[in-house]
């Protein structure tokens, strides 16, 4: 829920933000055009100084070169109207102006237009200037308004921005509150999901055609993890029934078999075929017992006893275990436990770790024909303990250590059969990691990391 309302609080802060743009762009393009179009109007003091250009000499006008050329950048025509009314100067006048003005003319024209022609006037010693822009060029309108009232345009104006920035809060706050519920179901519909729990959406309004795929996708979710799990069940059921069959008759096979290679009036060739008999089958029935315990941690179908344990003192018994049954000359086992390390206690299931650290020993063995020196750790880190198998050999493939993090068991798998799977798969039920990794010098380090 909290990740909605996050998704709400932006929706409604980018609303309003948007909102708060959008005053602002209309106040700068209402400033912006203000300033450009009353820019283009012609200026008082350009007026008086064309006034001023306009001199006469004998009865002749003439306009000097910097009249002119405001002039003509700001003016289409320009005239000049004596005290009783007549032109007695021009300059581009068309020709639809007439000549002749009374004071009444003079008093229509001299703030609006003449015959459709914006004008501006100014005073001359003479008379009067009148300039002229071209017909559709300029809107003149005169506004009037009280003192009073032009005293309360700033107040109006303020008012005015303070009312769009509250109306644009409240449209962001209708929107976000809308959204939000809007949005709610579909939330907790998408997690409800990973959690396989029954949807049923309504699929009306704007948001009904997603609802609609999440009640879809939730039956069909639904239906894949009932068969996955009755796939799941018979995969179970038919190991452990393979592994019950299988038993028995290969029981018979090593009894038959180590009778064979004790029978002193056989041949001594004879006598080491029994016993190689012996040992391929305690090796299968060892690989019937890795895939049955495989299966059963991978499926949570192995029962957990957990009970407290001195990992010190269950590492030493692993490695008296190995040794008491006879270590091939090539190979040594020797056991690390700091002071430190001799009192923390472990909760764990003591028989699968046992197996655990079994497996990795075993692992040293089987890929290091030559031998090897086998090191059984523990010591304590920040937030818990870690048991290592380290030994000198070869090392782990570079792809098992790259892969090892995923998913997908198969690295794991190679050439080390099910031994390094049920390491990880016992590490998990326990809730803690394990870390493959080759050592700097030589050799490699299995870690399993619990958490106390």
């Amino acid at each position: 829920m909290k990740s909605l309302r996050k998704i709400i609080t932006r929706s409604i802060l980018l609303t309003a933000a948007i909102a708060l743009l959008l005053v602002a762009i209309n106040m700068a393009f209402t400033t912006n055009w203000m300033f450009k179009y009353s820019g283009s109007q012609p200026l008082k003091y350009a007026i008086a100084d064309i006034s001023d250009g306009l001199s006469s000499v004998d009865g002749t006008y003439t306009l000097n070169a910097a009249a002119t050329t405001m002039m003509e950048e700001q003016y289409a025509w320009a005239m000049l109207i004596s005290r009783d009314g007549q032109v007695i100067w021009d300059k581009n006048l068309p020709g639809d102006i007439p000549r002749h003005y009374t004071l009444t003319d003079v008093a229509s024209f001299s703030r609006w237009y003449l015959n459709d022609y914006p004008v501006s006037v100014w005073e001359h010693p003479d008379g009067l200037l009148v300039l002229g822009d071209p017909k559709n060029s300029i809107w003149k309108y005169n506004i009037t308004s009280t003192e009073d009232t032009i005293a309360h345009v700033p107040g109006l104006m303020t008012g005015f921005l303070i009312l769009n920035v509250l109306s644009a809060l409240v449209l962001a706050l209708f929107l976000g509150l809308w959204l939000y519920h809007k949005l709610k179901p579909l939330y907790n519909g998408i997690t409800a999901l990973p959690k396989k729990e029954p949807l049923s959406l309504p699929t009306g309004g704007v948001t009904g055609e997603v609802s609609r795929i999440l009640n879809e996708t939730s039956v069909i979710l639904s239906q894949q993890e009932q068969q996955l799990a009755h796939r799941d069940q018979a995969r179970t059921e038919w190991i452990a029934g393979v592994s019950h069959d299988i038993r028995t008759p290969l029981s018979m096979v090593m009894g038959y078999a180590s009778e064979l290679e004790s029978n002193s009036s056989l041949p001594a060739t004879e006598q080491n075929q029994a016993r190689i008999i012996r040992q391929q089958s305690q090796r299968i029935k060892s690989l019937i017992s890795d895939l049955n315990l495989a299966s059963k941690l991978e499926y949570h179908a192995q029962p957990m006893e957990l009970a407290r344990v001195s990992p010190a003192a269950l590492i030493r018994g692993v490695a008296v275990d190995f040794i008491n049954d006879g270590l091939p000359e090539p190979y040594s086992l020797s056991v690390d436990v700091p002071e430190e390390a001799n009192g923390p206690i472990l909760l764990c299931d003591q028989a699968l770790i046992r197996r655990a650290l079994t497996n990795l020993i075993d692992n040293s063995i089987r890929h290091n024909p030559r031998g090897c020196a086998i090191k059984l750790s523990v010591t304590k880190s920040t937030d818990g303990l870690v048991l290592k198998v380290s030994d000198n050999g070869k090392g782990y493939p570079p792809e098992l250590i790259k892969n090892s993090g995923g998913l997908d068991e198969s690295p794991l798998l190679g050439n080390h059969g099910l031994g390094l799977i049920i390491v990880r798969r016992i590490m998990k039920i326990h809730g803690g990691n394990i870390v493959f990794e080759n050592l700097p010098q030589q050799g490699c380090a299995t870690s399993l990391l619990f958490s106390t």
